[in-house]
């Protein structure tokens, strides 16, 4: 057997061993009443194989999988065949492209057997082993951009198709080992055993590959938007070989893209990022409108947007091209430096690098721009220059978003472990150009380096709230107070007063409780606060203190000119007979 032969379009993952077992059929056994002539073996799993045949009726090859009938009891014997006769069933009605066309299905000495055009090509998951040669950070290595663009404008086009049925076929099963590309590029979808139209699935059926399917079919409701969020996992799987099934803290939470490879361009980051948008509502409304934004995809020539290399600058700098006024952004191409790196304030350019910190924290931004530029002159490959370069950029009026993330891209990728530009990565995305998945995602990575860092945990909490995932803002905000001891009162009562808020949305009323008591330790003219504590205590049935604290707000100003609170007071005084 070559070293990697081509594949037929309904294979199924490999087995541990590619050798012929006893129960595979041998080289020239005949089916079906001698018209179909096995050639050889092609993949094999625990209930099945693939093989390349011979037609001998059109003498063309062709692909049998067959279903091997050897189960463990009936009720898993009557599934298998009920998933294989449906791929055959669904099969036989499809005309597209991409979706290898089903010539025969028979039974035959207990197997049954689907006869299929045999597709000359290799998975995707086979294509990654081979071709994914492009280095980015943190250990990932993908394929490049144009590839998946081209691959992903083919699959939309697919599953539009599918989509678009009466009623709509869901393929729920996407993931590059089901996927084949032939030696002309050309994709086709294989495996649809699991496929279900979208009217007759069953609820309570739960089938999946982890990390490529979203929460609704995890509860056992895929519908065709599912299909788009597994499109969205296969892609960021192709561009940084990262198995979605080690997302952590959850299985849907995925690292970004272009943490991983900032040569991606950060329009092809955004398509793959609302594919993987956790609520419905904020993915793609159809493979058809995903293929529109992957056809609007700017060239890869020039995707990364708003930089040109400007020969005769210190290094290898680039500029804005957004006519923001000729600001260099001088930030080396991704690639191998071509000087030494510096980490700090240690090299010839510490005395500008930590002038430019103290423009900053004096919001100085021009004074600051010209002392990071001169520190770029010196140390073209020192990380914190380019931190420093896209904190400048972010905090422009107005800022410079598509800029100052090149600058924390390119600093990330000379040193992947600095909690900070993580941090400033997800407060990107949390302020300036909202994308609350991704956002999570930064700030996730930069607590893993960095796991004390209490505004971070606020942030997360706040990205989490955003995102309605409570519980865990809940604790994101409890660990931010407990690691946050000595900051200013006014910080810790904002902490305080978030967690308090948040508590009464989950009604814990014990948390909230305790959360307004501390606000109100640190500030007692905080109304608000006292406010919203005179309701946490009426849900907990402490009555009287609902009513002490209800009065304190009426007396005052806020209180004497808001009806809710009055409506209050005069519903306490009532519930207490008063």
């Amino acid at each position: 057997m070559a070293q990697n032969p081509p594949i037929s379009s309904a294979a199924l993952p490999p087995s541990s061993g590619d050798a012929v077992s006893p129960r595979r059929l041998p080289s020239g056994t005949l089916l079906s009443a001698d018209r179909y002539q096995i050639d050889r073996l092609i993949a094999s799993g625990g209930m099945g194989a693939v093989y390349r045949a011979i037609d001998t009726r059109f003498k063309r090859p062709c692909a049998v999988k067959e279903m091997l009938d050897d189960f463990r009891n009936e009720s898993e014997r009557a599934q298998s065949v009920e998933w294989f006769s449906r791929e055959a069933t669904l099969l036989l009605e499809l005309n597209h492209p991409c979706i290898p066309r089903v010539r025969d299905f028979f039974a035959e000495n207990g197997r049954h057997y689907l006869v299929m055009d045999f597709i000359d090509g290799r998975t995707l998951a086979e294509t990654m082993d081979t071709e994914a040669n492009i280095a980015g950070v943190n250990g990932a290595r993908g394929l490049p951009e144009e590839k998946v663009r081209d691959w992903t404008h083919q699959i939309c086009g697919v599953l539009s198709y599918l989509h678009q049925l009466t009623p709509p076929i869901i393929f729920r099963d996407l993931k590059p080992s089901n996927i084949m590309v032939t030696s002309r590029g050309e994709i086709k979808l294989i495996d649809f055993g699991i496929a279900r139209t979208f009217q007759s699935q069953n609820q309570s059926t739960v089938i999946m590959t982890l990390g490529y399917a979203p929460p609704e079919q995890l509860h056992g409701m895929p519908e065709p938007r599912s299909d788009l969020f597994a499109l969205g996992s296969t892609m960021h799987k192709l561009l940084t070989r990262h198995d979605p099934a080690n997302n952590k803290p959850s299985i849907f939470n995925f690292p970004p893209v272009r943490v991983l490879r900032p040569d991606v361009s950060p329009a092809l980051e955004q398509v793959i990022s609302k594919a993987l948008a956790l609520p419905l509502d904020q993915r793609w409304s159809s493979a058809e409108e995903m293929d529109r934004a992957i056809l609007k995809l700017p060239p890869i020539s020039q995707s990364q947007g708003t930089v040109e290399t400007i020969p005769g600058r210190p290094g290898d700098g680039i500029r804005s091209t957004n006519g923001s006024g000729g600001n260099i952004h001088a930030v080396s191409q991704v690639g191998i430096p071509s000087g030494p790196i510096h980490m700090g304030t240690t090299g010839p350019a510490g005395p500008q690098i930590m002038t430019a910190q103290e423009h900053l924290n004096a919001a100085r931004i021009e004074a600051a721009y010209e002392a990071v530029k001169m520190a770029h002159g010196l140390e073209q490959n020192n990380p914190l220059v380019h931190k420093l370069f896209g904190q400048v950029y972010i905090r422009r009026n107005p800022p410079q978003v598509d800029i100052a993330m090149n600058a924390y891209n390119r600093s990330l990728q000379l040193n992947a472990n600095d909690a900070e530009t993580h941090k400033l990565v997800g407060d990107v995305y949390l302020y300036y150009r909202p994308n609350l998945q991704m956002a999570i995602q930064a700030y996730i990575q930069s607590l893993r380096l960095q796991a004390n860092d209490w505004e971070t945990h606020e942030r997360l909490g706040i990205a989490y709230e955003r995102a309605n995932q409570f519980a865990q803002a809940l604790r994101e905000y409890q660990e931010a107070i407990r690691l946050g001891t000595n900051v200013p009162e006014n910080v810790r009562s904002r902490l305080f007063f978030a967690l308090g808020q948040l508590a009464m949305r989950l009604s814990q009323w014990n948390v909230a409780e305790f959360a307004f008591v501390q606000v109100l330790t640190l500030n007692p003219s905080d109304n608000l606060s006292r406010f919203l504590l005179s309701q946490v205590y009426e849900n907990e049935g402490k009555l009287p203190e609902a009513l002490r604290e209800c009065n304190y707000v009426l007396a005052g100003q806020w209180g004497a000119t808001n009806p809710a609170v009055k409506q209050m007071y005069d519903r306490l005084r009532n519930r207490l007979g008063r």
